[in-house]
């Protein structure tokens, strides 16, 4: 069910129009995404550091910024960063995809530019996580693939966007059941995406953001991570994402602990 990376359904985006999204590659290939927290942290999917049932060695992950076109990478503007821990929630048990959310710490402090900044998280006050975002029609990005058949499809160079919806635990849950899967969302998860299908994220996107805001002209929040689903933009069976409100406690301890 990993969504190892894609994108269906949306198109190109810009260049920097989503400057923290960052591409996560083993042996120098890209294989999932990431968002820039601050200078020394990125957000990403657990099971992005994982192989099968266990942890990718941290020798093998490097992120990629500022990055727009992986096959033509641009010059000064796209940098590879080494990274020297990876924090993966407690929760998370490779192969596994509850508490499916996970830390990158950089080697060295990153410098910001036009095409390297850090995003927005919501707060975890307020509003219930769970209930806050149903009904908005947000944005997901990444390098992935564009169909959900990998012999007839093929991953993305340009970073891809598309919007989808999010739909509430409950009608998601109703969805899955009325394709025959007896699959549970947890209150940790969250749903997007349309009932008619289309759109979605797909293979290799995993680990990149799930967005909401006032877009284009206001700031873009991080509420999701893309974490799993069943095919890609198949209908009825929206794409799963980690519902990040619900782990900012837990990204500001581990973050700040690091310092």
């Amino acid at each position: 069910m990993a969504r190892e990376a894609r994108i269906v359904g949306g198109q190109d985006a810009t260049p920097r129009e989503f400057p923290w999204m960052v591409s996560i590659t083993r042996k120098g290939g890209h294989f999932c995404g990431g968002t820039i927290l601050n200078d020394k942290f990125i957000l990403t999917a657990g099971h992005c550091l994982c192989s099968g049932t266990n942890k990718i060695p941290i020798g093998q992950l490097r992120v990629t910024l500022g990055e727009h076109n992986l096959r033509a990478p641009e010059v000064p503007a796209a940098r590879h960063e080494s990274v020297i821990n990876a924090v993966l929630h407690p929760g998370h048990k490779c192969g596994k995809y509850v508490d499916d959310i996970a830390l990158l710490e950089f080697a060295r402090p990153i410098s910001w530019s036009e095409s390297v900044k850090p995003a927005c998280l919501p707060v975890a006050t307020g509003k219930p996580g769970y209930s806050a975002f149903s009904g908005v029609e947000a944005i997901v990005a990444g390098w992935g693939w564009l169909g959900e058949d990998r012999s007839k499809y093929k991953r993305a160079d340009v970073l891809q966007k598309v919007e989808v919806r999010v739909v509430t635990n409950a009608v998601c849950d109703e969805w899955y059941a009325s394709q025959g899967k007896s699959f549970s969302v947890e209150t940790k998860q969250m749903c997007a995406g349309w009932e008619e299908g289309g759109k979605d994220s797909c293979w290799a996107d995993s680990g990149g953001p799930l967005m909401v805001g006032s877009y284009p002209a206001g700031p873009l929040m991080v509420i999701g991570v893309v974490s799993t689903g069943i095919g890609c933009s198949r209908s009825r069976l929206p794409g799963i994402y980690v519902r990040v409100s619900d782990y900012v406690p837990w990204i500001t301890q581990e973050v700040q602990s690091r310092r």
